[in-house]
């Protein structure tokens, strides 16, 4: 059995969580490099970002210059899904033989297209859970980072890749949690952005619009019943305590807090919803389910 250790990590993505993720490992003393390229990378190093009003004490790495410095062991990837082919390209130069990869895109394949660049056996299974980071310029705050559900799943990953993984987020202070059956937390989070993410970035509504019955969290709730209705074909049973286990989430985070695809909106950027609506009306069209509402977040925010 390989021992492994994580002291090399690189993170693809400065937005919001990725700074997040960044400022925790770097403040562990784990050397953290910000993997960026021309200039992107002349922002990061000047003026910089701050963390919760610290300096973001993170090396910035660009790719093409690497070569021949030392590998990553861990590539955590946090671009937009649209940015993803270029991130898995980006990064090849920190790529070496004990390096694991983390993806906490949205969505439910960004794994399977890194394992086809990289291999199945270096990606962990990950999702990113209740953390409320925002970037306004070069100024990223949170109040609370959540925590980071990942595990192993068929050909994807290995225990002692995990264990290695865990360690060092411990070292980060980083809240992980393993659990028994990733594929059904993983639509779980994707049930979640269909949702709450979608329903914010239609109405213009902070998390607290969600929090009590009315409109909002009508429609929220109704994205969430064809996830549901697509899912059960695809092999995946969810359900009331999955929407309860929702409401527990949702109760914590804060009434003004922005979800990732409003803030996009907001910003004037490509939103996500290829990923969230535009695969539950796939997924809808290819057993015979009606996903009327979430064809409208298709033909809205496109």
């Amino acid at each position: 059995m390989i021992e492994r250790t994580i002291r090399t990590v690189a993170v693809v993505g400065a937005g919001a969580m990725g700074a997040m993720y960044a400022a925790h490992f770097a403040g562990a003393g784990l050397t953290t490099w910000l993997v960026a390229r021309g200039d992107r990378a002349d922002r990061l190093r000047s003026p910089g970002l701050t963390v919760n009003g610290e300096p973001l004490r993170a090396e910035v790495v660009d790719p093409e210059a690497a070569v021949g410095r030392r590998t990553a062991d861990l590539v955590l990837i946090a671009v937009k899904h649209r940015q993803l082919a270029d991130a898995i390209a980006e990064v090849a130069p920190l790529v070496g033989e004990q390096t694991t990869f983390l993806s906490v895109l949205n969505g439910l394949d960004s794994e399977q297209a890194i394992a086809e660049a990289y291999g199945a056996e270096r990606v962990l299974l990950c999702i990113a859970l209740a953390m409320d980071a925002q970037r306004d310029g070069t100024r990223v705050t949170f109040r609370q980072p959540g925590r980071l559900a990942l595990g192993v799943g068929p050909g994807l990953g290995s225990p002692e890749r995990l264990r290695a993984t865990q360690q060092a987020l411990d070292r980060a202070g980083l809240v992980w949690v393993a659990p028994a059956d990733m594929r059904h937390e993983m639509w779980w989070k994707f049930m979640v952005n269909v949702g709450v993410n979608q329903a914010s970035a239609v109405r213009r509504d902070p998390y607290g619009a969600f929090q009590h019955d009315g409109p909002a969290r009508s429609l929220m709730l109704a994205l969430m019943d064809e996830v549901i209705a697509v899912a059960g074909p695809e092999g995946v049973d969810l359900g009331g305590a999955d929407l309860a286990e929702w409401d527990r989430v949702l109760a914590g985070q804060p009434a003004q807090g922005l979800t990732s695809m409003y803030q996009d909106v907001l910003a004037g950027r490509p939103t996500e919803v290829d990923i969230f609506a535009g695969q539950v009306v796939a997924l809808g069209l290819r057993h015979g389910i009606p996903t009327p509402y979430n064809q409208a977040m298709q033909w809205i925010l496109s």
